[in-house]
């Protein structure tokens, strides 16, 4: 078998140092000619050379690795995001490990140990709700460079990029009694150590309170699937006569309300108006206004801030939280027929 071609002989054919070929390899010209650089290349591709990345990275300590960890990769918005993240590392010269935890805590601890045992150099987590986040907190602190990817924490130890849920949600339920609707209610799953809902449901009560003093009672905070039903009685019994929408804070809640409805004989919009996150093929399908989240864009932006934390570190200790902008789709679901 032929010896493989190593950094020796591509000194050796390209007439320059081994140190030269290596600055060459990771991308270091700056006291390099364009005439040297360009021997240099050629004869890579000539020689068909292949570096070694295990041993540079035994070498430098870098392995050129990202782990993202999702909390469903079956969901579209998994999807998205992971896309981001993979567009800017490769970019970056970076490659990509992902898992997903399927909304399992243990899971997610797994994956975030083992990912970071196998030397990944940083990692985007989009977190499981109902997670005690200590783990990840006390990664940060040691100096693992971390970022969390959509759903946030309150504490502000890490770096974050999500979208503006405050001000959506406050669209949202102006938009429907802009469209002629007399009361707006709200269905969410738990809120129970998740951010991101309790986020919107404060949004949805702060822009309710001006069109309902009452508007806390209009919130309806779910455990599971068999408690819509009955929890869209009482809000229709509260709203008898009135012309009645319902904000859902998640993709779930949404898909559960439209079930209620539909098993109840309600017509969309004619006896209830709904809305909610986020614009899945099913949404568009049945013609559902929703909040239309920029999940590639979340993506995308995690992979730049962890990708400069790793060149760069954390300056004067201050992480980042990014939100970025949505959209709000009005559709057939929130247009009131004469």
């Amino acid at each position: 078998m032929p010896k493989p071609t190593t950094i020796e002989i591509v000194s050796q054919r390209a007439g320059v140092s081994k140190t030269t070929v290596s600055r060459y390899l990771n991308g270091k010209y700056e006291h390099m000619s364009e005439k040297t650089k360009q021997r240099v290349k050629d004869i890579i591709e000539e020689l068909d050379y292949q570096p070694n990345f295990i041993a540079r990275s035994l070498k430098s300590k870098k392995t050129g690795l990202i782990g993202v960890i999702v909390s469903d990769i079956t969901n579209p918005m998994s999807v998205n995001l992971v896309k981001g993240v993979i567009d800017h590392c490769i970019q970056e010269g970076y490659q990509v490990v992902t898992a997903s935890s399927d909304e399992q805590v243990s899971k997610e601890k797994e994956y975030v140990l083992s990912m970071l045992n196998r030397q990944v150099e940083g990692l985007v987590v989009n977190i499981v709700d109902y997670n005690d986040y200590e783990l990840l907190k006390s990664l940060a602190e040691r100096g693992e460079k971390i970022v969390l990817a959509d759903r946030t924490i309150c504490e502000s130890h890490l770096d974050m990029v999500t979208t503006d849920n405050y001000d959506m949600t406050r669209t949202a339920i102006k938009a429907m009694y802009d469209q002629g609707f007399d009361i707006v209610g709200f269905f969410s799953s738990s809120l129970l150590k998740s951010n991101v809902r309790l986020t919107r449901y404060n949004a949805f009560l702060d822009e309710s309170s001006k069109y309902v003093p009452a508007s806390k009672d209009l919130a309806y905070l779910l455990n599971n699937e068999a408690e819509y039903e009955p929890s869209l009685r009482d809000f229709l019994a509260k709203s008898r006569g009135k012309k009645a929408a319902i904000f859902a804070s998640t993709p779930m809640a949404l898909l559960n309300l439209v079930s209620a409805a539909h098993e109840l004989g309600l017509q969309i919009p004619q006896d209830l108006g709904i809305c909610g996150y986020d614009n899945l093929p099913w949404t568009k399908l049945m013609g559902l206004s929703v909040v239309e989240q920029p999940f590639y864009e979340v993506g995308l932006e995690s992979a730049k801030i962890l990708i400069d934390r790793i060149k760069n570190g954390l300056p004067e200790g201050k992480p980042k939280y990014v939100e970025l902008k949505s959209n709000l789709v009005l559709r057939s679901s929130t247009q009131i027929t004469k």
